[in-house]
């Protein structure tokens, strides 16, 4: 499977870029050992990310990005993966996880030990506070999964992320993707460089065409400025809307770590498939899910 790993949140000011350095790389770390896909700072070659992806699979997993805790008390559970073994423990986003098998923590480098001492298939019992309430939670970790699949985990079954100010690049793009409740909506990352998104594009068209009058959008969004895009767009003729997402607000929203990413979402706005990268038969398998996404009913209302 080809894709394009990039930085996608970065900043055009380079030393607002500095200053946050160092704490994004710590940041970087946490979310990754914990299970949250982390947009990279570099470009890495396909035998490269399946190295790293490997070695990703045999950490222990949870599925937890985390934050220092209130006065170095616990640790705070930022973000909890939608289908994860936190979430199938009963553990929700704000909540402060105090222990971890009777440890105390006070930091989040604690927590991520445990977990790989731990180990996948054993139990890990958590002291949560939620609220003024404390109670136990039950977790048990898999091997780590990998950060492609730990983005469909978390997105699919889940409403699609309202879109950031957008700025017009090709065809009408409403400004929320609400206003396309009743279609099936496939939203393309995309950028001019990535060869991969390139070549997709001539098929993302071809579906535009064949499926448009029958209740299928396509929006392709991409970080460049819109001279560029609007360039490339008409270069490879892409026939469905193409706007800009400027400083890349929006490809944060959808948890975007590399290109082109696609996430096919039903009349009911809920995500139903992601799409990482480009390889063999995916654009058959991607044809099959619109259809079948066309053929259910409207929602009512």
């Amino acid at each position: 499977m080809a894709a394009c790993y990039t930085r996608t949140m970065q900043s055009a000011d380079s030393r607002a870029k500095s200053r946050r350095g160092r704490s994004r790389a710590k940041a970087a770390v946490l979310r990754g050992l914990l299970g949250i896909g982390v947009v990279t700072a570099m470009t890495m070659a396909p035998a490269e990310q399946a190295s790293a992806e490997h070695q990703a699979a045999r950490r222990a997993w949870i599925g937890i990005e985390l934050a220092q805790g209130p006065a170095g008390k616990g640790v705070v559970a930022k973000h909890v993966v939608t289908s994860s073994p936190a979430r199938s423990g009963g553990i929700v986003d704000g909540d402060v996880i105090l222990s971890a098998d009777g440890v105390a923590l006070d930091k989040p480098e604690q927590l991520i030990a445990r977990v790989a001492i731990v180990g996948p298939g054993a139990m890990l019992k958590l002291q949560v506070r939620r609220g003024a309430a404390e109670r136990e939670h039950l977790v048990v970790p898999i091997a780590h999964p990998g950060a492609d699949e730990v983005l469909r985990l978390d997105k699919i079954g889940t409403f699609a992320p309202t879109w950031k100010p957008l700025d017009k690049v090709a065809g009408s793009v409403p400004d929320n993707i609400g206003k396309l409740r009743g279609r099936v909506v496939v939203v393309d990352f995309w950028a001019s460089w990535c060869m991969p998104c390139r070549a997709i594009s001539k098929d993302l068209s071809r579906l535009h065409a064949a499926y448009g009058d029958k209740g299928l959008s396509i929006v392709g969004l991409t970080g460049e400025p819109s001279g560029v895009a609007e360039k490339a767009a008409t270069e490879l003729k892409m026939s469905y809307p193409v706007a800009s997402d400027p400083d890349d607000k929006t490809a944060a929203l959808y948890g975007i770590r590399s290109l082109p990413t696609m996430f096919v979402v039903d009349k009911k706005g809920i995500i139903r498939e992601v799409f990482v990268g480009f390889g063999p038969g995916q654009s058959a398998t991607l044809e099959k899910v619109v259809a079948s996404l066309l053929a259910e009913p409207s929602p009512s209302g």
